[in-house]
């Protein structure tokens, strides 16, 4: 797998969000993406600073979701 996040891997993460419809963390998805770790959680980055996800505490964890939801 190709260490670069492009837009197709972000639009995979989004499609990703909407099915599962829950929090994440970016190890969930890194492993429902069949991901290396490091390379979802840039991805990740880059699609909260874009506006798409956001960060969310809960229980002392952070998850991710749907920007909005």
């Amino acid at each position: 797998m190709t260490d670069e996040v492009t837009d197709e891997l972000k639009a995979q993460i989004v499609e990703f969000f909407k099915q599962k419809n829950k929090m994440m963390t970016s190890r969930d998805v890194a492993n429902g993406l069949n991901l290396e770790h490091r390379v979802a959680k840039k991805a990740l980055t880059d699609l909260v600073n874009e506006g798409v996800l956001e960060f969310t505490s809960f229980g002392g964890a952070t998850f991710i979701k749907l920007a909005g939801t």
